[in-house]
């Protein structure tokens, strides 16, 4: 009995000793074949496996391959589906024998490199379906009924994915992710690190049953990514049925758009915004676009909230949706105000970027309390916007500005070489002094009114655009004022001049009217207008009240800020022999130093000669005969009958000064000293005219 039991006993430790020892002696290498003809009949592709392999069948089997490698499918560029410099696999046979649970100990695999593609048709090579295998049928068993991960990683990995469609590439590196499943009806979490495209990346993610997926029911997935500077999480519904879909609440934050852009294989243009991005919200999606609603959307300096949808199937990315936002700020993409300058600033002839409208195409309707652009700010409207390949297109069925209401368009066409803009504007009651001191600088212009404006130009920079500026307007004010000049002043005191007044006291008259104090009121004051290559045309100016009726017409040049008008006020001289008086007014100079004064050429006629001898004796009366002369030259002309007619005149229009700091165009000369010597020649060419008439016919 001891000698059987010892036999047992004997024949159990052989037992244990062939289990343990046996796949250490028995050459394990020699089955290289069999075992790649197996592994390529399990996925369908190609299996090579290096020569060293080693096997351990207890206390746990043990299973460790190096340079193993899948081949990649047929039609497919590259040779490789996916190589491993090292696969160290553990697993369970026993409780696989015993119930088909799979479960594995262990599965590291080393230097991996993963090559995915997906071609124009949407056909991948990561597809591993055997070709020519039966189609499962319902009644089909399961190969396994469970799974348990313990310890699967993979160590220092590669990948990279094409999609050939979208003309993408996208590359991993530096991987190493962990993996943890319990049971197939248990959560499944990943936890690791790599490189996306060269930036730094973190992803944890938790799968709440891979059953659900393999059913082809909904499952949970919630995720948390971090690319670079760039960060998105999410609580998912998902479903791989037949489509990947998904929804539910996400959040996304790109602090630098233009980087994460790069990322992802989109490249904008070198172009004023699209700086930064962020929205939240719940999401409804598949793999070509999403739609997000009670969306809060952060894009630049714009803050919104409503509805949002993007596609990215195109070859640009598509935006859509309608929105809600407190402040619309267009300011970032638009070229900066002129800083640290008195008056209206030149024209900049710095080049505008328009290139960023071909980054993404768009199509929102947004409702917002304010519009901000540059130096104009517009309250409450409503703005459907369309961007297509380049060409922007903004209607404003709903426009609050400056106190009025009204429409407007405006089109930017950014798809060639130079940038095109044309668009329209219908307003009304406007409020005229803060539009002016927006729009031209100055706050001179009083009054309640409609304004109509339609445009087109052409060009890369402020100047280009207002040297092509072509178009048709008007305004219509009511009950306003023109701040800085007195026409009723001017008119009386012009009248007063044309019945002997003292010259010295009709300057310091004109000086008065012109003074910051004075203003003109009307009850009218309009004007109609055309613009052909930046030459706007008045045709027609009127402005009155209960004391003035004026009339006029001129011309601004738009590209050099230069003034030309024309103007004919009529008012009463007052008292009881009350007659009506018209003075012939030139408005001159430039936008940031206009000129308002008597039009010499108008009001030199009728006898020039009796009006110079006025204009002498005048002055002659007043002079101070005690006060020594500054030198020759200057006695000489105060003495001639042109320098005294010029400090008349001078008097009159206000004597020019040398200003380097006047904006707008370079002239030699300023209008008002154009304006004297044009005096000066009209009144001495009329007194030669006289003479030469004498000569002519002496009996007269």
């Amino acid at each position: 009995m001891g000698r059987i039991l010892f036999y047992l006993i004997a024949l159990i430790a052989v037992l244990i000793a062939v289990v343990v020892f046996i796949p250490g002696v028995i050459p394990v290498a020699s089955f290289k074949d069999q075992i790649e003809a197996r592994a390529s009949e399990a996925v369908g592709r190609d299996v090579t496996i290096g020569d060293d392999i080693s096997f351990r069948l207890l206390p746990r089997t043990a299973f460790r391959v190096n340079d193993l490698t899948i081949a990649n499918a047929e039609g497919f560029d590259g040779d490789t589906l996916v190589t491993v410099n090292e696969a160290d696999i553990g697993f369970g046979v026993i409780p696989f024998i015993m119930t088909r649970s799979v479960e594995v100990d262990r599965f590291v695999l080393s230097n991996p490199e993963f090559n995915f593609v997906r071609k124009n048709d949407g056909a991948a090579n990561w597809n591993l379906s055997r070709a020519g295998a039966p189609a499962e049928t319902g009644n089909s068993a399961p190969a396994f009924r469970d799974i348990s991960l313990g310890d699967v990683r993979i160590v220092d990995g590669k990948a990279s994915f094409r999609d050939l469609a979208a003309d993408t590439t996208y590359s991993f590196d530096e991987i190493n992710v962990a993996m943890i499943l319990n049971s197939l009806t248990e959560p499944f979490e990943l936890d690791g690190t790599m490189n996306f495209q060269g930036s730094p990346a973190t992803l944890d993610l938790v799968l709440t049953s891979f059953e659900q997926i393999s059913n082809g029911e909904v499952a949970n997935l919630k995720y948390d990514v971090q690319v670079g500077e760039t960060e998105a999480s999410g609580d998912l519904s998902v479903n791989f049925k037949d489509a990947p879909t998904y929804s539910g609440p996400i959040k996304f934050n790109a602090p630098n758009l233009t980087a994460f852009a790069n990322l992802v294989g989109v490249t904008f243009s070198d172009a004023p915004g699209f700086d930064q991005l962020s929205f939240s919200g719940n999401v409804d999606g598949n793999d070509a676009g999403l739609r997000l609603s009670n969306a809060d959307i952060g894009f630049d300096e714009i803050e919104a909230e409503g509805v949002f949808n993007l596609d990215w199937t195109g070859a640009r990315p598509k935006a859509s949706g309608v929105l809600s936002t407190d402040k619309l700020d267009l300011r970032p993409y638009m070229p900066p105000p002129v800083e640290g300058r008195q008056g209206f600033p030149e024209w900049s002839t710095t080049p505008m970027n328009f290139t960023s409208l071909r980054n993404v195409d768009a199509e929102f309707d947004i409702s917002t309390n304010a519009i901000y652009f540059n130096d104009l700010e517009i309250g409450e409207s409503r703005v459907i916007m369309r961007i297509d390949n380049g060409r922007l297109t903004a209607d404003v069925p709903e426009l609050a500005m400056y106190g009025g209401q009204g429409s407007g368009r405006l089109v930017v066409n950014a798809r060639g070489q130079t940038p095109s803009f044309s668009g329209n504007l219908d307003m009304g009651a406007v409020n005229a002094q803060p539009l002016s001191l927006d729009l031209l600088k100055h706050d001179n212009i009083l009054g309640l009114g409609s304004l109509q404006f339609d445009f087109s130009a052409s060009g890369a920079s402020q100047a280009a655009i207002m040297s092509s500026l072509d178009g048709n307007g008007g305004f219509d004010l009511a009950d306003g004022a023109l701040k800085g000049v007195n026409m009723v002043k001017m008119v009386r005191a012009v009248g007063a001049f044309q019945e002997g007044f003292n010259p010295a006291a009709l300057a310091n008259a004109v000086t008065t009217a012109r003074g910051p104090d004075e203003q003109t009121d009307f009850s009218e004051f309009l004007s109609n207008f055309t613009i052909t290559d930046g030459l706007l045309n008045a045709p027609t100016i009127r402005l009155s009240n209960q004391f003035l009726n004026m009339t006029g017409n001129g011309n601004i040049d738009l590209p050099r800020q230069a003034i030309d008008l024309r103007l004919n006020p009529v008012a009463s001289t007052g008292g009881e022999n009350a007659r009506q008086i018209s003075a012939p007014v030139r408005v001159g100079g430039t936008f940031s130093k206009p000129t308002v004064g008597i039009d010499p050429e108008a009001l030199l006629t009728g006898n020039p000669q009796e009006t110079l001898r006025g204009i002498i004796g005048g002055l002659g009366g007043n002079r101070d005969e005690s006060e020594p002369a500054d030198g020759a030259e200057d006695e000489e002309q105060e003495t001639s009958p042109e320098g005294e007619a010029l400090k008349a005149i001078e008097g009159l229009f206000g004597k020019p000064k040398n200003d380097d700091g006047a904006g707008g165009a370079n002239q030699e000369a300023s209008a008002e000293e154009e304006i004297a010597n044009t005096a000066i020649n009209a009144l001495f060419g009329a007194i030669k005219k006289n003479e030469e008439k004498k000569e002519e016919n002496p009996d007269n």
